[in-house]
């Protein structure tokens, strides 16, 4: 991993940001301030770049992690990945090798707003080994076309109901562990190779003391491939046959 700090002798990490990046070379050295000005001394910053990237981000950041300040930024080199749920849970590995006490995830694209950074922090000292980010939880905002609005509350809506999952928001991906929250999804794995995989953690999740935090969200994307749309809708009707046949259901 290039660009680790170590920490002294008995030191532990405290937090560690997991960040897949693709081609984000417009916005990643303000992206990687931002966060960074919500994290300490103790904090990590893990950026998963692979083969998908071809703008020059990864240049980006090799220069920003030389420069005064970005000691803390991690960049690991994944041309292995075949597909996103890949570059997640490369990156949830390589946190671990890190014995955190937590484990952030977040978007690289500016989806996620860095200065939410810290409600997860408060909401984790609070004893909790799961706080999700809640795109529809009171207190939250939503900056988006009303077709991914739709697809988003009517996707979690779905969830909830097939799932008997009680979390309000299924579907987003800025979310933060506790080691034993963690090592449950890296021992259980997720079947989806898509973006429906952040639905499969928040119901393994939904087992655990868990909490949802308001978030403020943006996309500018207006559209979602109908692909994704399909592969979601096939992966909660799987998900929703393996909870019914579970002990107890």
């Amino acid at each position: 991993m290039e660009g680790l700090e170590p920490l002294g002798e008995g030191g532990e990490i405290r937090l560690c940001v997991v960040m897949p990046v693709a081609n984000e070379a417009a916005t990643i050295e303000s992206l990687l301030a931002d966060v960074l000005r919500h994290l300490g001394d103790r904090d990590r910053l893990l950026l998963i770049i692979d083969k998908v990237s071809t703008d020059g981000t990864r240049e980006l950041v090799r220069g920003c992690i030389s420069r005064p300040g970005h000691a803390r930024v991690t960049l690991i080199e994944a041309p292995e990945n075949r597909c996103v749920t890949d570059a997640y849970m490369r990156g949830y590995r390589e946190a671990m090798q890190l014995n955190p006490r937590w484990i952030l995830e977040m978007d690289a694209g500016y989806s996620h707003d860095p200065a939410d950074i810290p409600r997860f922090i408060q909401a984790m000292e609070q004893g909790y080994d799961y706080v999700g980010g809640s795109r529809f939880a009171d207190g939250s905002r939503y900056s988006a076309g009303a077709y991914r609005r739709l697809l988003s509350q009517g996707g979690s809506w779905v969830a909830r109901r097939l799932l008997h999952c009680p979390l309000t928001d299924m579907t987003s991906g800025y979310q933060c562990y506790g080691r034993k929250a963690m090592a449950l999804v890296l021992d259980k794995g997720v079947f989806s190779r898509g973006g429906f995989f952040q639905t499969e953690i928040r119901y393994l999740m939904s087992r655990l003391k868990w909490k949802e935090i308001p978030i403020s969200y943006g996309n500018t994307k207006p559209t979602v491939p109908f692909r994704h749309v399909l592969e979601g809708l096939t992966g909660l009707f799987r998900l929703a046959g393996e909870a019914r046949r579970e002990p107890g259901a």
